[in-house]
């Protein structure tokens, strides 16, 4: 008995007949596909470059040019940045050491016979303990150091502060100059200085007088003073005004 085989022809002539309409099928469908991943890849890039803009945007404000001003001293050399004010840079606490800082040292290195004794009571009330004792030891009679032993009674030394840069709080370094001008002289001569100081707020008892003229308990712990300048410079003075010209 003959098993019937079937004929592959007619199969194989469809296959044959199938095969360009799948194969169109299939490239029209790749670039389908392809044109997808392009617009997908040109979308991740234009919200990566949204992203970058927005961000560029938000750090603008950060980035500003800050001027400063250079100045330097004619006598001693001495440069110093000079920073512009802004509202609210200085606190209250900054300002009323400032203040204290610069009363004192003005107390401290001006010599003026009218008003000695009280630049003198002032200075030590403001200073602690062993830094008072130094400072009633610069006055001890036949210290050779002293201002009493240095001036005559005529003589006046003022004192002019230029600047104080607090680099921490309870220290500052004061730059200042003193000017002297013996009596009847036209002219007289000029030291720049540089003082360190430390200082505190004593909560101490004090006396109610005491009191009035230090109301915050202000003390010098240490004071430093250093010269800028290896000689003095001179200074004319106004004849009727007795204040230095130049």
């Amino acid at each position: 008995m003959t098993m019937h085989q079937p004929n592959p022809e007619p199969a194989f002539a469809r296959i044959l007949q199938q095969r360009p309409e799948n194969w169109g099928d299939d490239l029209i469908a790749r670039a389908e596909a392809a044109r997808r991943r392009a617009l997908m890849l040109a979308g991740v890039a234009a919200l990566i470059a949204v992203l970058e803009a927005v961000a560029l945007a938000a750090l603008a404000p950060l980035k500003t040019v800050v001027p400063y001003t250079i100045l330097v001293d004619r006598q001693s050399g001495y440069a110093e940045t000079i920073k512009g004010l802004a509202p609210g840079a200085l606190t209250q606490d900054s300002a009323i050491a400032q203040a204290a800082i610069v009363q004192y040292v003005i107390a401290r290195e001006t010599f003026d016979a009218s008003d000695l004794r009280a630049n003198y009571e002032k200075t030590a009330l403001w200073s602690d303990g062993p830094t008072r004792a130094a400072y009633r030891h610069l006055f001890q009679k036949g210290n050779p150091d002293s201002p009493l032993t240095r001036y005559p009674a005529t003589t006046i030394v003022s004192t002019t502060v230029k600047s104080v840069t607090m680099p921490r709080t309870g220290s500052a370094t004061v730059r200042f100059d003193t000017i002297r001008h013996d009596q009847g002289a036209a002219g007289g001569e000029r030291r720049s200085w540089t003082a360190v100081i430390d200082y505190r707020f004593s909560g101490a008892p004090m006396r109610m007088e005491d009191r009035f003229v230090n109301p915050l308990g202000f003390q010098v712990t240490h004071y430093r003073r250093d010269a800028e300048d290896t000689a003095p410079s001179p200074v004319q003075f106004d004849s009727a005004l007795g204040v230095p010209t130049r």
